[in-house]
C-alpha cells in the first residue's frame, strides 16, 4: 500500500514539474517569437518626409523578438506617409507613433535653420542690379563686395605722381588711368538664409504661400548665415555709400585671396595682350 502511494505522488509530482517547466519554455518560445517593425537604419532628421525616407532606405523594415516590441510600434508605412519626423531620429530606432506628424502640426523656428550654434542671422537690403538680377533664392552663396572711394586730393596727387598732363594721352601707349571708387571684397562664399520671407527650407518642408498661391519673396531683403564677428563687419558695411554688391557663386567655388584693384592703372584689362577678356587670353573656355 505504501508502495502505491509513492508511486502515485511521484507521479503527480513529475507532472507537475513537466507542466511548470512545459509553461517555461513556452513563455520563453513567446518572447523570443521575432516581429516585423520599421527602424531607423540612418539618422532622420526633423523634418523629413517619411515617404522619403522610406525611398531612400533611412528607414526600413527588421525583426525583433516580441518581448521587445513598443505597444506603440507602428505596423504599415501607411502610418508615416505623407507626414514628417517631428524630431531627429537615431539609428537603430524603432519608429513608433508620434515619430512622424503631419506637417501641419510641426513649425520650424527662424533659429533652427541656423545649424552652426556659433552662427547668426543677420540682413541687409540690395537692389535688384546689385543683387544679381534679383535670381538669389535661399541656400545661394555669394561674394560680397564694398565700395571703396578715391578721395579727391588722392586722386589729384597720384594723377601729378603719374604725369597725368596733356602730353600723356598724346600717344596710344600706356595712359595713366585713376579710379574715383573701386570694389573690394568684404567676404566670399556667404551663405544666404533666406530671400525676402522665404527661408532655406528644411528636409520635407513646404514653401509658404500667400492669399494668390504666389510663393512669398523679396529679392531686395536678404538673410545671411554667418559668425557674430562677420555680422559686425556686414551691418558696418551695410551702412557704407553704396552698399553692397553681390556675385553668385557655384557651389563648388574655392575661396581665394582677391586684393583690392589699383587706383591708377596704365592698361585696362582689354588693353592688356596677358588678358583681354574676364577668362583670359584664350576666352570663355568651358570645361
Amino acid at each position: 500500500m505504501i508502495l502505491i502511494v509513492a508511486i502515485v505522488v511521484g507521479v503527480v509530482a513529475a507532472f507537475l514539474v513537466w507542466n511548470y517547466v512545459q509553461g517555461i519554455e513556452d513563455d520563453v518560445s513567446e518572447d523570443s517569437k521575432e516581429i516585423e517593425v520599421f527602424v531607423a537604419r540612418e539618422t532622420v532628421v526633423r523634418g523629413e518626409d517619411g515617404g522619403v525616407a522610406l525611398d531612400q532606405g533611412l528607414i526600413q523594415t527588421d525583426v525583433i523578438p516580441q518581448k521587445y516590441y513598443p505597444a506603440t510600434a507602428i505596423k504599415s508605412a501607411d502610418e508615416i506617409a505623407k507626414k514628417v519626423a517631428l524630431f531627429d531620429i537615431a539609428p537603430g530606432t524603432v519608429i513608433v507613433q508620434g515619430m512622424f506628424v503631419d506637417p501641419s502640426t510641426t513649425q520650424i523656428s527662424f533659429r533652427d535653420r541656423l545649424k552652426n550654434p556659433d552662427h547668426v542671422a543677420i540682413s541687409f537690403s540690395v537692389d535688384s542690379t546689385r543683387g544679381v538680377g534679383g535670381f538669389l533664392v535661399p541656400g545661394d552663396e555669394v561674394n560680397m563686395m564694398i565700395t571703396a572711394t578715391v578721395p579727391d586730393e588722392a586722386k589729384t596727387a597720384l594723377a601729378e605722381q603719374a604725369g597725368a598732363g596733356p602730353d600723356a594721352f598724346a600717344s596710344q601707349g600706356p595712359q595713366p588711368f585713376i579710379w574715383s571708387s573701386t570694389q573690394r571684397y568684404m567676404y566670399q562664399k556667404v551663405q544666404i538664409l533666406a530671400v525676402g520671407e522665404q527661408a532655406l527650407l528644411a528636409p520635407g518642408e513646404q514653401a509658404t504661400t500667400g492669399e494668390d498661391g504666389e510663393t512669398a519673396t523679396n529679392s531686395g531683403l536678404l538673410t545671411v548665415n554667418v559668425p557674430p564677428d562677420a555680422a559686425q563687419y556686414i551691418a558696418t558695411g551695410a551702412l557704407h555709400e553704396g552698399g553692397y554688391y553681390l556675385s553668385l557663386v557655384r557651389g563648388d567655388y574655392a575661396p581665394r585671396e582677391l586684393l583690392p584693384l589699383p587706383v591708377t592703372q596704365d592698361l585696362l584689362p582689354g588693353e592688356d595682350a596677358g588678358i583681354l577678356t574676364p577668362y583670359g587670353p584664350e576666352g570663355n573656355v568651358e570645361e
